[in-house]
């Protein structure tokens, strides 16, 4: 089914650009097919839903998240004292493996002064500029809130006595 639907907007893409000439089909045809195609064979297998409760909490954290990080980098950039205690950690993942996780380590990025850096197994590396901040504490947040908006259900540490 997601094939067809993929194909019937490749398609309608298709004649818009090319204004639904008649001729253009000799090559659109082709071009479409393929692209179903490529897309079939690339898509995830991952099956996900959103929570509506889940994004309607989730909007709000991203907004903050983004302008939060946005002015403390740019305060810390311009700060006579260049305040940052730039350092390497890692962050162990609760999230199961999937589009919930890559979501999760895309939006990282957003946290002040944060950058996913790598991921192995079940750990993420994290570059943080100023390892002062809550770093842990803010990753394990905004871990909660892709669960609540994939709902999905986080996996417990191997290690329960781990600080976060």
């Amino acid at each position: 089914m997601r094939s067809i639907v993929t194909f019937i907007v490749l398609a309608g893409l298709w004649a818009l650009l090319t204004e639904t000439r008649r001729d253009a089909w000799i090559v659109g045809v082709p071009v479409v097919l393929a692209a179903s195609l490529v897309e079939a064979s690339l898509a995830s297998r991952d099956r996900w839903r959103w929570s509506v409760i889940g994004l309607l909490r989730f909007a709000p954290h991203f907004v903050r998240s983004s302008i939060g990080g946005g002015i403390d980098v740019a305060w810390r950039s311009i700060h006579p004292q260049l305040p940052i205690d730039p350092q390497m950690i890692e962050y162990p993942l609760r999230l199961p493996a999937g589009t919930a996780r890559t979501f999760f380590m895309n939006v990282v990025n957003l946290l002040p002064g944060t950058v996913s850096a790598d991921v192995r197994k079940n750990v993420l590396t994290v570059h943080a500029m100023d390892i002062n901040q809550p770093i842990q504490r803010e990753l394990a947040t905004l871990e909660d809130a892709v669960a609540k908006l994939f709902a999905v259900h986080l996996n417990s540490l191997e290690d329960p006595g781990e600080s976060r």
